[in-house]
């Protein structure tokens, strides 16, 4: 269990601009150098003529269908053309730079709280070495955002990332997960939402392993497969109280693996090293609960599962315990500051046109 609750005071307080200056100088390594912004010029520049190239011909072709408006498309065409790109591309800039400050924020306020709350924070870690399921698929294999704590009983968060090769093109793995350590190896045994269509396991679960039933309500929930050998320590663990903390709202879930020294709760629908305090509370307490749970069970890999009538149960008609609350993402702005290329384009057309 984790005795202390966490400070989630610093997921919510903004930073100020010194603050983020020295994080993103010491922590994430960017330094402010003129071959970036030379760079960034010269995309400026090849974006804006290329947009303006396609302008020019829109603004042509638009002229044919024109009749009171077809003399000064002409005769100002490349001028409204070079105008519009020039305006349109800064306003694409602008925005790009706001959800790049949000993302610098996020990793920010992550940074700070765990060092409030003693974990290990690391901005990006490429192949993370770790043995579940996820792990092992796909390239460009990226941990973003881990926070980790060691200690009696650690506990490791961080949200990933990879590419998988498929056709002619590939599509996007994406999953967060918070990871226990167990006292010593245990075969893999899963945990699968039934929700999430089998995108753990895949089409197939492992040969090895067969569906072990769960006790309690939530067989329409999940499925539980695990070897043989295992079945017993497997259906001990998720017990109906454990189980019913891993069920979100609406007909969200988490899915669960055991394997070699660790365990694992995963989630592809939302992001759990984020700046929500009450996604971080939910995490807390689950990882309380599950470290309880291990400690009980001591170290016999053979266990009797639960009877329907055991002390694990969910009684009727009380909600689950520590029910996953839905996410609440960092709220940012709108960048007021995109307007400002928009109305000088809709000057330039006005005056134009007039």
């Amino acid at each position: 269990m984790i005795s202390e609750p966490l400070d989630s005071t610093p997921l919510t307080v903004s930073s100020t601009g010194p603050e983020m200056r020295e994080f993103t100088t010491r922590v994430l390594g960017h330094r402010q150098r003129w071959n970036v912004w030379a760079g960034l010029l010269v995309l400026y520049a090849v974006m804006t003529a290329a947009v303006a190239a396609l302008g020019y011909v829109a603004l042509m072709i638009g002229a044919l269908g024109a009749q009171a408006q077809a003399g000064p498309l002409r005769d100002h065409a490349v001028f409204l053309s070079a105008g519009t790109a020039a305006c349109l591309v800064a306003a694409v800039f602008i925005l790009v730079a706001h959800v790049k400050r949000g993302d610098r924020e996020e990793l920010f306020r992550l940074h700070r709280f765990a060092a409030a709350n003693g974990f290990d924070f690391a901005p990006e870690v490429k192949d993370p070495d770790l043995p579940g399921l996820i792990f092992q698929r796909g390239t460009l294999r990226r941990a973003s955002a881990r926070l980790r704590r060691s200690g009696p009983r650690p506990l490791e968060v961080a949200n990933y990332r990879a590419w998988i090769p498929k056709g002619r093109a590939g599509e996007s793995l994406s999953w967060s997960y918070f990871a226990l350590t167990l006292d010593r190896p245990m075969p893999r045994i899963v945990l699968e939402a039934r929700a999430d269509g089998g995108r753990l396991l895949g089409s197939s679960p492992p040969e090895t392993d067969r569906r072990a039933p769960l006790s309690g309500p939530f067989e329409e929930t999940f499925r539980l497969w695990s070897p043989p050998e295992a079945e017993g320590w497997a259906r001990a663990l998720f017990t109906p109280d454990v189980v019913a903390r891993l069920v979100g709202p609406g007909k969200t879930a988490f899915d669960v693996e055991v394997v070699a020294d660790r365990l694992f709760v995963y989630s592809h629908l939302r992001s759990l090293s984020c700046c929500d305090p009450q996604t971080w509370r939910w995490m807390s307490e689950t990882a309380a609960a599950l470290y309880m749970r291990l400690g009980e069970l001591g170290d016999a890999t053979r266990t009797a599962a639960p009877g329907p009538a055991s002390a694990g149960s969910v009684p009727a008609g009380e909600p689950p315990i520590g029910l996953a609350p839905p996410y609440a993402p960092l709220r940012r702005p709108f960048p007021v500051l995109v307007v400002a290329p928009l109305l000088v384009m809709i000057g330039v057309w006005a005056v134009v046109l007039a």
